[in-house]
């Protein structure tokens, strides 16, 4: 996946309208942004620069319960699993989702897909998280620092204002503390 996440910047950047417009009406879209990524795999596909993807391939956790993955991306003959989040922390609207809204450990962010991937019993796993406004540094550093098993690959400074893409890596059992 890390080969790729250029290929998914060049994607999604030159989309600053679509990013102010969501930021503007404070509105999660993660469907739209599945619809693109369809579009952009495909285009790896047949460029060559991926092997395959499939959408939502279904695995099983350790205790052979069944879970649904958002895609499965196989790159040089590696497959690794890729759960999508759009998270919109414009609060323009006056909605609670901020930042921390998204990290809290409840049924609503990244820490039950978090959690969701480190039960299954496979090695390259992967949270491609699209953040729209791009967060400040010092609210990035707080709420990615109790996430202790999944490390985030992309830098805040690369991104614009309107978007960041956070491609977290799974490293080793989670915990938060």
């Amino acid at each position: 996946m890390e080969s790729i996440i250029g290929n998914v910047k060049e994607w999604f950047s030159p989309r600053k309208e679509y990013f102010e417009t969501f930021i503007k009406n404070d509105t999660r879209v993660e469907s739209w942004f599945k619809a693109e990524l369809l579009v952009l795999l495909s285009r790896l596909v047949k460029e060559r620069i991926i092997d395959s993807f499939e959408r939502e391939p279904s695995l099983y956790d350790k205790s052979g319960r069944r879970s649904q993955i958002d895609f499965s991306v196989t790159v040089r003959g590696v497959e690794n699993y890729l759960e999508l989040k759009a998270l919109c922390t414009s609060q323009a609207k006056g909605t609670p989702r901020n930042l921390s809204f998204y990290f809290r450990d409840d049924n609503v962010g990244l820490v039950k897909d978090f959690k969701k991937l480190s039960t299954i019993d496979v090695t390259d796993k992967w949270i491609l998280a699209f953040i729209y406004p791009k967060p400040a540094k010092e609210n990035w550093r707080l709420v990615t620092r109790k996430i202790d098993c999944w490390k985030c690959l992309t830098k805040l400074e690369d991104y614009p204002e309107y978007l960041f893409i956070a491609l977290f890596q799974f490293m080793t059992d989670l915990s938060l503390g």
